[in-house]
């Protein structure tokens, strides 16, 4: 599944543009400021209700205008459609029935943003790597979202409690919220722990044809260790209470990175960083080929940037591929690195000028 057809309105300085996009790669080409990005950010806002550049929604619509609009077509015909106003109101149209749950048009276009602080998955915080495994495990495991969202909800009710102690049936409602909570938990711990399990063999593939140059080790962590989990918290009950927040659990797992038997974030460059951040989440997409037949959208903001020709070539070999589409913006002109795609048709370049795109520089004959 892809995107055939991508429709953006009042979306900063995108008034109104359309782009009927290639399968395979599709080249945003234009100066800084034109309005590349804004492409990308309204193809995320699409399949994810929000913009990868965390900003309010009222930045993000054209001034004088009261909502953005998006609206984007499947090669199976399927359509979706997004608007949201100033107000933070959004509406959301799955073939053009209304739906309440932003998690059906999510499901329906896996997108993965490689942005140039991609990096960010492997020198950020745990957070960046959880969020990375929930992506993942939400795609292939359906009922995934659910146990996530149960173990979400028992760590709010625990957490309640605590903040509550020494009130009356305090003690009751621990106990009744720690058994939830502990076995949320173990569902969650779960499918994380498999889901690593099954992607190690596509990150070790990739990072070989990047040609990184060393291993990359995967482990997940549970957020508990080797400790009966039920025990550690009733170990940890006074520290739980006076900070009103259960320590230990899924919120505190990681994905560990390691190379050469060294901490990732601490040992590699930036260059490798943002080699090896490459490589996991394109490892990510080809699970999801592999386990659904589903291909992830790829919105790639600055293509190249910070990477040698070698490894780019690298890179656009391993995303040139039945695993993923590409919408990628440069200030660059194609060059060389782009031979292969160019004789195989497998590429169509679109040239954005202050916030036009131009449909007469949009080109099947490359």
């Amino acid at each position: 599944m892809v995107m055939r057809c991508l429709e953006i309105s009042n979306l900063r300085n995108l008034i109104s543009v359309r782009l009927n996009l290639h399968p395979h790669f599709n080249y945003l080409l234009g100066p800084n400021g034109a309005g590349k990005t804004s492409v990308l950010e309204g193809a995320h806002l699409l399949a994810r209700s929000r913009s990868f550049r965390g900003q309010a929604i009222g930045s993000v619509i054209t001034h004088n205008q009261d909502a953005v609009l998006v609206r984007g077509t499947l090669d199976t015909g399927r359509t979706l459609g997004l608007s949201r106003e100033r107000t933070g109101k959004t509406v959301l149209h799955v073939d053009q029935q209304l739906v309440r749950k932003r998690s059906v048009s999510a499901a329906l276009l896996p997108v993965q943003v490689l942005l140039p602080n991609i990096s960010d998955l492997v020198f950020g915080s745990p957070g960046e790597r959880r969020r990375y495994l929930d992506w993942g495990l939400f795609h292939v495991k359906h009922s995934y979202l659910t146990a996530l969202r149960d173990f979400q909800a028992a760590y709010r009710q625990r957490n309640a409690v605590l903040k509550s102690w020494g009130t009356p049936d305090c003690e009751r409602q621990l106990d009744l919220w720690t058994d939830a909570y502990c076995r949320c938990a173990a569902r969650v711990h779960e499918y994380r722990f498999e889901y690593v399990a099954d992607l190690k063999p596509f990150v070790d593939a990739a990072m070989e044809e990047l040609q990184v140059g060393f291993d990359l080790q995967l482990e997940y962590r549970s957020g508990w260790g080797d400790t009966d989990l039920q025990k550690l918290l009733e170990e940890s009950l006074v520290k739980d209470v006076k900070s009103g927040s259960t320590q230990a659990g899924p919120h505190r797992a990681e994905l560990s990175l390691e190379a050469a038997g060294n901490a990732a974030r601490t040992t590699l460059s930036r260059g490798q960083g943002k080699l090896v951040a490459t490589a996991l989440v394109l490892a990510q997409a080809r699970l999801l080929q592999r386990q659904t037949q589903r291909r992830s959208l790829f919105l790639v903001d600055e293509l190249g940037a910070e990477m040698d020709p070698v490894h780019l070539s690298r890179m656009l070999a391993l995303l040139n591929s039945d695993s993923c589409q590409v919408i990628a913006t440069s200030t660059q002109s194609l060059g060389p690195e782009f031979k292969t795609m160019r004789e195989g048709k497998d590429l169509k370049l679109f040239h954005v000028q202050q916030g036009c795109v131009d449909v007469a520089a949009q080109s099947e004959d490359l």
